[in-house]
């Protein structure tokens, strides 16, 4: 396999009552990691075959983008309270996977009432990028393309049913007034409550999993992460 791209492929769930925004200060508050619960989440995972090897836990903030293809079967997932996050290669997309959707679409099926976001963004010469969003009571967002976004939904709606509104002190610079501009790490972080983009001096652990994949998930990781 050549050299892997950059890669953030991850989904978060924020299950209700949804704590309130963590900052770079109120982020030591978070409960601490589970590990057990998190077994049970992987165990949920379309993308895993199964465990070969349970690692020693690590830093969130020290997961980083695959290396080399050793990586690619490395799965990591946060359980702090009522949030979960998963990383996994598996959910990397180029227009052409659907890895990502069927997992997403798993994960709204398994869990109506969390709120979920789906990334995918890998950097090749080009960047692509995927969202998915699930807010229940509103209608699903999502946005995906090289470079330059295709929107679906209303994602002024998914802040109103979240309690919040662009302005509010919580969306910091977030602005919708034009979607060209969109600042989509700054939507998806708000939606999670804090936790998309590790903090510099977070302590927030994840449990690493080295998995097996089915031959179809790995056709398709390679067809992503490849690209020869």
């Amino acid at each position: 396999m050549s050299t892997l791209p950059y890669g953030v492929t991850q989904i978060t769930r924020i299950h209700p009552p949804a704590p309130a925004y963590y900052d770079q200060h109120s982020i030591k508050e978070a409960p601490a990691h589970d590990p057990v619960r998190a077994r049970q989440v992987l165990s949920e995972l379309g993308t895993v075959a199964g465990v070969v090897e349970e690692l020693e836990p690590m830093r969130r903030k020290d997961i980083g983008s695959p290396r080399v293809p050793e990586d690619l079967d490395l799965v990591t997932v946060g359980c702090w309270g009522n949030a979960v996050q998963i990383t996994d290669p598996a959910f990397g997309d180029t227009g052409i996977s659907f890895n990502l959707d069927n997992e997403f679409d798993a994960q709204v099926a398994s869990h109506p009432d969390a709120r979920i976001v789906g990334v995918c963004e890998l950097g090749y010469s080009e960047t692509y990028g995927k969202y998915l969003i699930h807010v229940p009571g509103v209608p699903r967002v999502s946005a995906d393309g090289w470079d330059e976004m295709e929107l679906m939904g209303d994602p002024l709606q998914t802040l109103g049913a979240i309690g919040a509104t662009a302005g509010d002190p919580a969306t910091c610079d977030l602005s919708l007034e034009d979607l060209e501009a969109f600042v989509w790490s700054d939507y998806l972080d708000l939606l999670a409550c804090g936790l998309h983009v590790p903090y510099a001096g977070e302590q927030l652990r994840v449990s690493v999993f080295k998995v097996a994949r089915s031959e179809g998930v790995r056709v398709e990781m390679e067809e992503v992460w490849r690209r020869d």
